[in-house]
Parts: C-alpha cells; sequence; structure tokens
C-alpha cells in the first residue's frame, strides 16, 4: 500500500562527505533509519565505491546520504 498522497516526493539524496555523521543525527531527531550507512560499489567502468545510508523524512519520503569513497 502506497502511505504517501500523490505528488509527494518519495525519494530524494543528498550527497554528503559523512553519511554517517548524517544518520547520527537523524537518529538523534528521533527519525526512523531504514538503511545504516554502509559502503557499496556501484557497477561502472571503472567501478564505483561509494557509502550511502537511508532513512524516513517527516512526510515519509525516503532520504538518501550518499558518500563518494575515493
Amino acid at each position: 500500500e502506497d502511505k504517501l498522497a500523490p505528488g509527494v516526493i518519495r525519494h530524494f539524496a543528498f550527497a554528503t562527505d559523512n553519511a554517517d555523521a548524517c544518520i547520527e543525527k537523524v537518529r538523534a531527531a528521533g527519525y526512523e533509519i531504514t538503511v545504516e550507512p554502509k559502503d557499496v560499489v556501484i557497477p561502472a567502468d571503472p567501478a564505483f565505491p561509494a557509502r550511502v545510508a537511508f532513512c524516513r523524512g517527516p512526510l515519509g519520503e525516503e532520504i538518501e546520504f550518499f558518500q563518494i569513497n575515493n
């Protein structure tokens, strides 16, 4: 079941230098963390390493924190 009303933003991402710190601030504010910070490799040529984390915003939207790992 779709909990968000039509026209509501469902997902957006923030580029950050520290996904872990962002998630800790979100946690301290009492919001739901849906994916703890983790390292991923985005398939590309060459491979693209990143650190990502996700939470729910105040309207139920999915917020992503995206950190490029060099």
